[in-house]
């Protein structure tokens, strides 16, 4: 058992277990940045599931990500739907053919080894590794994401439990408040 490991030896093997899950997503046809698209339209909210908050989320220009979209759509994967109050805006949607590749996401077994893990350590590695976070984000510029619940754009909750966002000005329902967003703005 390691009793006390470098900085730099953590670090290194940080960066190991990103390449190998990385490898693993060379699967089914698809790239790792089309199985991150894929993870973002199933967790994103339905304002942040178009081709400029996937490009936010994924670090990339818009033609970078309209190139992924595009091949996504290609094979099925996802459509895209004119929102109709605002028709130069198109939302993205994953096709019920996305939703079960979904289903068999090739980082499914990483998830599968932090279960195992027991909680004590699941605990520590979880606080530890989101204060890394959040200092590498601060120092790359990275996309802000968070929830409605800690948002500084909510406005509070309806009677009938949807969420009032005031950066869209616009409802969104429970569902949606649960999924990440990429116009998340801290509390102040």
């Amino acid at each position: 058992m390691i009793d006390y490991i470098e900085n730099t030896d953590l670090s290194r093997l940080l960066d190991r277990v990103g390449r190998m899950s990385r490898g693993l997503q060379y699967s089914h046809g698809l790239n790792p940045a089309q199985w991150d698209c894929l993870r973002f339209l199933g967790k994103a909210n339905r304002f942040s599931r178009t081709p400029g908050g996937l490009s936010a989320f994924l670090g990339t220009t818009k033609g970078t990500a309209s190139q992924t979209l595009n091949a996504l759509e290609k094979k099925g994967y996802l459509s895209r739907l004119r929102d109709p109050e605002d028709g130069r805006v198109r939302y993205i949607e994953l096709t019920r053919r996305g939703t079960d590749l979904l289903a068999d996401d090739p980082l499914n077994c990483l998830d599968k080894a932090i279960s195992n893990l027991p909680p004590e350590i699941l605990d520590s590695m979880t606080q530890g590794l989101n204060r890394i976070f959040i200092e590498m984000q601060a120092r790359s510029g990275g996309q802000d994401l968070g929830f409605c619940k800690t948002c500084g754009h909510s406005e509070g909750e309806t009677r009938a439990g949807n969420t009032i966002c005031g950066f869209k000005q616009a409802e969104l329902t429970y569902e949606d408040a649960t999924k990440f967003c990429v116009n998340f703005s801290p509390e102040t």
